[in-house]
């Protein structure tokens, strides 16, 4: 359901979120920049990650429904579940900053963001309780962080069940 898909993301983007402002010693969330758009991974990208995915023993019925979702893109809209501020960007919009002062002219709009958060579709299992999202929090300078997420349904509620680091510029 839409419900389950907007969980998943704000789960997925919270998670890699938080997890890279601990680990550069930032406590506080203002806010969140997110590309209104999912990824757009080509074929080459999406096989280039998918090593990364075997290699980790994720489903392989999951990696095919995560492939295939992945062959388009679709657009977000304002339903993440933060407390806490985020915006949607488009690409159009960040394609007008300059290459060479990307991230100047990126936190000049958006002062309070740590950075840049894209997404991907979402894969699931048949039975619809598990699920694969890939993530990349870009943060000038300090460079960009990419992860798969493992999703499982439980009695609760959604849960990270595995977190991949990748990069698609590793071999």
């Amino acid at each position: 359901t839409e419900r389950d898909e907007y969980t998943i993301y704000s789960l997925g983007i919270e998670y890699v979120y938080m997890n890279n402002l601990l680990s550069h010693n930032k406590r506080e969330v203002k806010s969140i920049v997110i590309i209104s758009q999912t990824d757009a991974l080509d074929k080459y990208w999406r096989d280039k990650l998918r090593g990364d995915l075997e290699d980790e023993s994720v489903p392989e019925e999951v990696i095919e429904a995560w492939n295939r979702e992945n062959e388009s893109t679709s657009l977000l809209q304002m339903k993440f579940d933060f407390n806490y501020e985020y915006h949607l960007v488009t690409r159009d919009e960040l394609d007008k900053y300059g290459s060479d002062s990307f991230f100047t002219e990126f936190y000049k709009r958006y002062p309070n963001s740590n950075g840049l958060i894209s997404i991907s579709r979402i894969g699931y299992d048949e039975t619809k309780n598990t699920a694969l999202i890939h993530v990349i929090h870009s943060f000038g300078t300090l460079g960009a962080r990419y992860y798969f997420l493992v999703l499982r349904r439980r009695a609760g509620g959604w849960e990270i069940a595995q977190r991949i680091a990748t990069h698609p510029y590793k071999k």
